[in-house]
């Protein structure tokens, strides 16, 4: 253990790490965990005013000139999903295959230009090299949360049993909730020191990073933490995080300030059919800052190689076409949050999804007013969570509109 001082961010490392394997990855890490967390301040001179100018000057100096964009660090078929020093979002219910999205992430960013691996469409910037950082919060360490490093490495295409000095893993299982945003700040100071390469953390799940995932300050601490970090370092983070019982709406006030920061949200489950989950597996993006929403990605769980994998054509259209035969609530619902951009007049909603469905109107008419009745989830174009407001009054036309769910105005 050494003395350690908090990293700047012109000063971001130290020693770069070999590209290769490494035997001594973990004693190098541990010489560099701090003694107790600097918590992510950073130091200023002077009182406030020079505070205040020192920030304008640098935000003027920055807008005085052209801003190239730097390239997103994964792309999905071709579309930007995650961009360089951002926070991120996969969320979905119990069971829906969040964590093996998210290693099939870090499988992508650890893997080389010859790994074989189909990571089913996404792709990664390959001028950039990254140290990856897993940070677990549920699983045992003496099997499971081994066999997912292992995991990570084989479909990286390196040996599944030979530790790899650009993939950090850590576990928050063994500190007591309330020491743990604590604990997980020394890991990342001290993880900043190791390499050069660019940061990247993945939390799974966020919520389990702090004592009281519906503490608003608890929240607001650990999200202040994560975007000074971005701010100021060469850092990008994805969270993992369950969503309420029965709703679209990502757990807790962590959930809340989560989808409130982030500039990718993903979402992750399976297909329904006949109120019954389906084999396939669908990634919808609730929210992407960058630009417009790509189509859903749809998979399929491949028991054989433990992993997920592209579902077929004939798999999708066979459970859509499925879905479509009944103009299915749930599949109208995930329509709704594009179409009602703004509120819309009865006729001309049925008319646009019963073309879409193929599906008489009344058909539509029924669907839609279950969806109200039953406050199903609709997540906006903001990713925000709402519900089907129908407005109907004596000799006006019947209008649809999406208003926010009483959940998010709680939070």
């Amino acid at each position: 253990m050494i003395n350690y001082t908090p990293v700047s961010a012109a000063n971001t490392v130290s020693r770069p790490v070999s590209h290769g394997h490494a035997n001594n990855t973990e004693d190098e890490f541990a010489m560099n965990m701090p003694r107790s967390p600097s918590h992510g301040k950073q130091e200023f001179s002077g009182g406030w005013p020079e505070r205040i100018q020192a920030n304008i000057n640098i935000i003027e100096g920055n807008a005085s000139k052209p801003i190239v964009r730097s390239p997103p660090i994964i792309k999905l078929n071709g579309k930007g999903i995650i961009g360089k020093r951002t926070i991120n979002i996969i969320q979905g219910k119990f069971g829906s295959h969040k964590s093996r999205l998210a290693e099939m992430l870090l499988s992508l960013l650890l893997s080389d230009r010859y790994c074989d691996t189909d990571f089913c469409g996404f792709t990664k910037d390959e001028m950039i090299l990254f140290l990856l950082a897993y940070v677990d919060t549920e699983r045992n360490q003496s099997e499971q949360f081994p066999m997912a490093i292992q995991q990570i490495r084989k479909l990286a295409g390196h040996d599944p049993f030979q530790s790899h000095d650009r993939l950090i893993p850590y576990s928050l299982i063994g500190f007591e909730r309330k020491d743990r945003l604590n604990a997980l700040k020394a890991f990342v100071e001290a993880a900043m020191q190791v390499s050069s390469h660019h940061l990247f953390i993945l939390l799974d799940v966020v919520t389990d990073c702090i004592g009281d995932f519906n503490n608003a300050s608890e929240s607001l601490e650990l999200f202040d933490f994560l975007n000074m970090l971005i701010n100021d370092h060469n850092i990008t983070f994805l969270l993992i995080i369950h969503e309420n019982p029965g709703t679209d709406k990502a757990r807790g006030h962590t959930g809340t300030e989560a989808s409130n920061k982030a500039s990718t949200i993903m979402q992750i489950g399976f297909e329904k059919v006949n109120n019954k989950d389906s084999d396939l597996i669908a990634v919808k993006f609730l929210k992407l800052r960058s630009g417009k929403k790509p189509d859903p990605l749809y998979l399929y769980f491949d028991e054989s190689r433990h992993c997920l994998a592209r579902a077929s054509q004939d798999m999708i259209n066979s459970t859509m076409q499925e879905r479509r035969k009944k103009a299915d609530t749930g599949m109208i619902a995930d329509c709704l949050g594009d179409l009602l951009a703004e509120p819309r007049k009865q006729k001309d909603l049925v008319d646009e999804l019963s073309a879409k469905f193929e599906a008489h109107a009344n058909t539509v008419k029924e669907r839609l007013r279950e969806i109200a009745e039953q406050r199903l989830p609709i997540n906006d174009a903001n990713g925000i969570a709402c519900e089907l407001a129908i407005e109907e009054s004596a000799g006006k036309p019947t209008m649809y509109s999406l208003a926010p769910s009483l959940e998010s105005w709680a939070a």
